[in-house]
């Protein structure tokens, strides 16, 4: 059968089906405003013409007998497109703070199984008179963080775009294959993925050792790393028990001044966003009472990571062996009142980061896990540990700087919603778009009840910085001699 019609889930993608709990759904998304009002008949229309570009939309989970492997990928035969696109109207007064409460109690909804796992949410009465889509998509079907790969396709670059190709054919789905048949397929590939598994990492040892490049090295990062991580993070008011309940908000900011942020006083924009998220929590946590002198707190940061480039060496399937997504924790300092200093000192961090190779050690202890069996993977995962190795998560995905049209309608905004785990009640998700870069914010309302002074938190951690940037980067006053 065609790869794209069929594929099983790495070990990666496994463990985002295999942590949801029900109040704790594994889908990403965002809400996208769009000028004017879409109807469902519209949006319908458009999906039908352009989902025979995502293959994996009308494909669902089915599970390996046993567990003997991972779940695969199968074409639904109950598929009905229908079913993906809901329509509600937002209770007055239909403004933002609606849009933010509401919104987050059809985010908080988990996906069904037994479907295709994605949903698109039409949502009008906006008082402005404009129409949201709120984008569900599960953890397990996105590749990397570069983002969902429905919203590329949904989207045109022109108000009055010519559609794609048609569909070569009319689809039709692929049985699912009996008991025996999913069990001699998940049999295979696990004999053939831990053989994979084994042949790639030892080659890779192979040439490491022909390119002099030091096994020490390699292990002296993932020391490093672990002895970060063994060191639990302090507990702050949004570390604690989950609630099912789900709100999201959003700082929007001018994308060119923090571009020039950046210019003036280095580092990249990953490291201006650290630094406003780092004022936005000082300013945050000591309006509630926590002393922040001092205080340090950490950031997952997910990344796309590679660990070699792709040669002739490499094994058909060595995904399991260099994930696509790997992590960096990095530090915040909250407790650095100074703008400048505290940009500072998250861009040095990041540095000595990445210096450490820690992407590449997390993407090592990544790939191990692929040689557990995926039953006790999926065990492991059901287990309640207590978890003290971050505070929270700041995801960064890049996007296109020019408008763009769904149906013809120009969207206006996005505010990308993120998924919230283990005690992490905080969730960042930022996302530039047409000269704006915004920061979602995604958060449990028990743990964080007023998420709208978190996001003025921000703005104003923004402003300080851009105002302090400006002052670092003008020329000292000049100097007269008499």
């Amino acid at each position: 059968m065609p790869e794209h019609h069929r594929r099983r889930l790495t070990s990666l993608e496994a463990s985002f089906l295999y942590r949801e709990k029900t109040h704790e759904p594994m889908h990403i998304g965002g809400c996208s405003v769009y000028a004017g009002q879409i109807s469902r008949e519209a949006l319908l229309t458009l999906l039908k013409d352009r989902l025979h570009l995502l293959p994996r939309y009308r494909q669902k989970v089915v599970c390996a007998p046993f567990g003997i492997a991972h779940p695969s990928w199968e074409d639904d035969p109950q598929f009905e497109l229908s079913r993906h696109v809901e329509e509600v109207t937002l209770p007055a007064p239909g403004d933002e703070q609606t849009l933010s409460t509401f919104g987050g109690q059809l985010f908080a909804l988990p996906l069904d199984r037994t479907q295709p796992l994605w949903k698109l949410i039409l949502v009008h009465g906006r008082q402005d008179g404009n129409t949201a889509i709120i984008a569900k998509v599960h953890y397990a079907m996105i590749e990397g963080v570069s983002g969902i790969a429905l919203s590329t396709v949904l989207h045109d670059l022109k108000p009055q775009a010519p559609p794609p190709p048609p569909q070569p054919a009319r689809w039709e789905p692929t049985p699912i294959p009996d008991f025996l048949a999913l069990f001699q397929d998940a049999l295979r590939d696990t004999v053939t993925k831990t053989a994979s598994w084994w042949t790639a990492e030892s080659f890779r040892l192979l040439r490491s050792v022909r390119d002099s490049s030091s096994p020490q090295q390699q292990f002296s990062s993932a020391s490093r790393m672990l002895s970060t991580l063994l060191q639990p993070v302090p507990c702050v008011p949004f570390n604690g028990t989950l609630s099912a309940a789900r709100q999201f908000a959003w700082a929007e900011f001018s994308f060119p001044e923090i571009r020039t942020i950046r210019s003036i006083l280095g580092g990249t924009v990953n490291d201006v966003v650290l630094t406003i998220i780092a004022g936005g929590l000082g300013r945050y946590l000591h309006g509630h009472g926590k002393n922040t002198d001092r205080l340090e707190l950490r950031v997952a940061c997910p990344v796309m990571f590679r660990r070699h480039a792709p040669s002739e060496h490499d094994m058909p399937d060595s995904s399991e062996a260099s994930p696509p997504v790997s992590t960096m924790f990095v530090p915040l300092y909250p407790g650095i009142t100074d703008p400048v200093l505290r940009f500072g000192a998250e861009r040095e961090a990041m540095e000595e980061i990445k210096a450490q190779e820690q992407a590449k050690a997390f993407a090592g202890l990544q790939a191990l896990s692929s040689l557990f069996p995926a039953a006790l993977q999926a065990l492991s995962n059901t287990l309640a540990f207590p978890q003290t190795v971050t505070n929270t998560v700041s995801l960064n995905v890049p996007g296109p700087q020019i408008p763009l049209y769904l149906a013809g309608h120009k969207r206006l905004a996005l505010y990308p919603i993120g998924p919230l785990t283990a005690n992490i009640g905080l969730f960042h998700a930022t996302a530039s778009y047409n000269q704006k870069l915004t920061i979602g914010v995604t958060v449990d309302p028990h743990l964080v009840p007023d998420v709208w002074h978190y996001t003025d938190c921000l703005q104003a951690s923004f402003l300080e910085l851009r105002d302090g940037a400006q002052q670092a980067g003008q020329p000292p006053p000049s100097q007269h001699v008499a």
